[in-house]
Formats: C-alpha cells, sequence, structure tokens
C-alpha cells in the first residue's frame, strides 16, 4: 500500500466509507470517501509517512469541498492520538466517483510506530454547494 516500500516498514489498512449527510438526515448524503486505504510508513528517524488513496463519491445535486473543513486523520496508539493530519481534499464532483491521494509526513518519535494500532477519522463538519 505505501508508494514505495523500500523507505521502511509499513501498516496498512482499509475503511469502508466516511459520508458527510445533509444537515439533520441519516440517509440523504451529500458527498462522501469509499474504499479508502491508509497506511503509515516509518521513513526516517522520527519521521512516519501517512499516505491515503480513495474513491470521492459524489452525488447528484451537490459537489463536496474540502478548502474550509479539511478531513482529520488521526494516527492512534491505544487511547492516544499521535498526531492528527488535515486534508483539504479537493471539490468531490456531482455525479462522478474519482480517485484521490493524500500524503504527508507527521513527526512521530521512532520508538512509537510499533504501537500503532489504528488510524482514525475525526469528527469534521463538511461542505456542499449546489453543482453548475
Amino acid at each position: 500500500m505505501p508508494r514505495d516500500r523500500a523507505l521502511g516498514p509499513s501498516m496498512h489498512g482499509t475503511i469502508g466509507a466516511f459520508y458527510f449527510y445533509a444537515e439533520g438526515s441519516r440517509d440523504d448524503p451529500a458527498f462522501g470517501f469509499c474504499n479508502i486505504e491508509v497506511s503509515v510508513q516509518a521513513t526516517a528517524a522520527g519521521k512516519v509517512r501517512l499516505e491515503l488513496y480513495c474513491i470521492a463519491d459524489g452525488y447528484q445535486s451537490a459537489r463536496g469541498v474540502g478548502a474550509r473543513h479539511p478531513l482529520k486523520i488521526a494516527v492512534v496508539a491505544g487511547d492516544q492520538a499521535l498526531a492528527v493530519a488535515s486534508w483539504h481534499f479537493a471539490d468531490v464532483i456531482c455525479g462522478h466517483a474519482d480517485p484521490m491521494s493524500f500524503a504527508t509526513d507527521l513527526d512521530i518519535a521512532a520508538a512509537l510506530f510499533a504501537q500503532i494500532d489504528r488510524i482514525e477519522l475525526q469528527a469534521t463538519e463538511g461542505e456542499s454547494r449546489p453543482c453548475h
């Protein structure tokens, strides 16, 4: 799953889907991400690369906008978030299912890398705008 496995030890997993729903609704998603693959990789002393690949899932009437409300991705060990990355994703286009990716290097002590046990998508607000 990491782009270059030769850079160092890695761990990876998947998250099925993450959707943003219209306010007050439980069945009217505005946009989301599905088939999410994530990895963490120790690339240097004190540096961990977080990579994410997914399909941006846009619905017919509104596009998702990540400029003001980034997707927050936490690297977690036990009950402690070791680092949180913010992804200001590109617009999720109406009526499309487009691939997207994100990568960033995080400051996490080398000794903590082996303790990472999950990646969590943190609660956040989303923004959608009408398609034109």
